[in-house]
């Protein structure tokens, strides 16, 4: 692993770390909740699990551990699709300003469109296999189950398409099988590509 390619680990790193902290310092001062209940809070959503398993990859690697790529591929799928969700399906009609657009920024394009390029550009991809597309569509179904549980306890879901109370359990499970099916196929673009670009070097 090179100087450089841990700077950037590292910088993508601190940003993620940054980023979530002064996330985690609103939601204290907007709910008056400890550090403890703004982390309940906040990590009811994909979007701050994403970024923070962005932060701990961004961290193994600016500390030079050897990471398998399923492990630096998988997040960067995940955060693309976190960006894509959030610009697709929520962003619309939002009227952030000051610090609380500046942190729905980072962790909704900035941060992503970073690891992105990182991953594309930086790191290695030849040998990811085409089994690692189980591992990757389990993430967002194991948040689905995550997130439900939780919205079944508190009566509060992250996210529209989560919200059994609403939309009933038959139309969650067509959203959390959809977006399953948005990881497997676009990680087997990712994985095809991987493998011709690996065969052509």
């Amino acid at each position: 692993m090179t100087r450089r390619v841990r700077m950037l680990a590292a910088v993508i790193a601190v940003a993620v770390v940054v980023t979530l902290a002064v996330r985690i310092g609103m939601t204290m001062q907007e709910n008056n909740a400890s550090v403890l209940g703004a982390l309940w809070i906040d990590f009811r959503f994909f979007t701050i699990w994403t970024n923070a398993l962005v932060g701990v990859v961004g961290a193994a690697i600016a500390l030079g551990r050897g990471l398998p790529q399923w492990l630096t591929a998988g997040p960067a799928l995940a955060i693309a699709l976190v960006a894509g969700v959030y610009h697709a399906l929520l962003a619309a009609g939002r009227n952030l300003m000051g610090l609380e657009y500046a942190v729905d920024m980072m962790m909704h394009t900035i941060i992503p469109a970073a690891f992105i390029a990182f991953w594309l550009f930086v790191l290695p991809k030849g040998r990811l296999a085409w089994r690692d597309l189980i591992i990757w569509s389990a993430y967002p179904t194991l948040y689905s189950i995550y997130a439900i549980a939780r919205g079944t306890l508190d009566g509060v879901y992250p996210y529209f398409f989560l919200d059994v109370s609403n939309i009933g359990a038959a139309g969650v499970g067509l959203w959390v099988a959809g977006l399953a099916l948005v990881f497997v196929l676009a990680g087997a673009i990712i994985v095809g590509t991987a493998h011709r670009t690996a065969r052509h070097a």
